[in-house]
């Protein structure tokens, strides 16, 4: 583990190659790989599926949300917003979440204690006819934008108040799967042995856990930017998790060491709390 400031993190607008396919089509695709996870909705107690239609610069796009409940333990579920979608065009993010909440939602024990929140595209004009990059939503994300994509997700950041981000992201200069944490203990305590769990399907990168800067500076600086993110002095403040893939085809081996980090960070994570209520 390492402590590392926000310049070395690949930049939240860096984009990878262009996908193969089109714009039309790339939106096509995104339907097609969401199709069973609505469908299973339909006749699944705990998983709730819906779509919002919105209309960005006279283009009609939609907004896919997807609520899983695991299986209920004591107290409050704890609120995890899952993310994928942000580099425009790659569809492949977006199919290991489909991924992952289709297996989750067929082994509730997993989440046990967790509502999970999953969001399969956040760059939504990135798989649009106008193939927008990241970057431009973070501009009107930072500005406060009235357009119905950013203001869906601040809606969405203020409403659930997560205890916890989880986003899956690309970077095609990676060599390897690693994540990004702005805590060192949960990065400590949860990641690390996540990740470690996860090692013989998931190829890590040299240095698999970053430590980017967690206090109220740094957390105001990304938001003023545009990131995906609640305002700095939201209290308490969600952990943040970003689990990088490197350039290429998100295989299924590699989906399964994401299900299997994923569900050892949930675990972890539920520990982790559990034993500070207990100090």
């Amino acid at each position: 583990m390492s402590f590392i400031p926000n310049h070395v993190l690949p930049s939240t607008a860096q984009q990878p190659p262009s996908a193969p396919r089109g714009p039309d089509e790339t939106a096509s695709h995104v339907a097609e790989i969401l199709a069973p996870l609505h469908e299973v909705a339909r006749d699944s107690a705990s998983l709730i599926a819906s779509r919002q239609p919105i209309e960005i610069r006279r283009l009609s796009a939609e907004i896919h949300k997807f609520l899983l409940l695991g299986q209920r333990g004591g107290g409050k579920p704890i609120r995890l917003g899952l993310f994928a979608g942000f580099e425009t065009g790659n569809v492949e993010t977006v199919r290991a979440l489909a991924s992952l909440l289709l297996q989750l939602q067929g082994s509730l024990t997993l989440s046990r204690d967790f509502a999970l929140i999953g969001y399969p595209v956040v760059n939504v004009r990135g798989f649009t006819a106008e193939a927008a990059p990241l970057a431009d939503f973070e501009a009107r994300f930072a500005r406060d934008s009235a357009e119905a994509d950013v203001q869906f997700f601040k809606t969405e950041l203020r409403k659930w108040r997560f205890n916890g981000l989880l986003s899956l992201r690309v970077d095609p200069s990676a060599r390897g799967f690693y994540a990004a944490v702005r805590s060192e203990i949960i990065a400590a305590e949860v990641v690390e042995p996540a990740l470690a769990a996860a090692a013989s399907a998931l190829p890590l990168a040299t240095q698999a856990v970053k430590v980017r800067p967690g206090d109220r500076y740094a957390r105001t600086a990304d938001y003023a930017h545009g990131r995906l993110s609640p305002p700095a002095d939201v209290q308490p403040y969600p952990f943040e998790i970003e689990l990088y893939a490197p350039r290429g085809p998100i295989t299924e081996e590699h989906t399964d060491g994401l299900f299997v980090a994923l569900t050892e960070i949930l675990r972890l994570y539920r520990a982790f709390i559990a034993h500070g209520q207990d100090l």
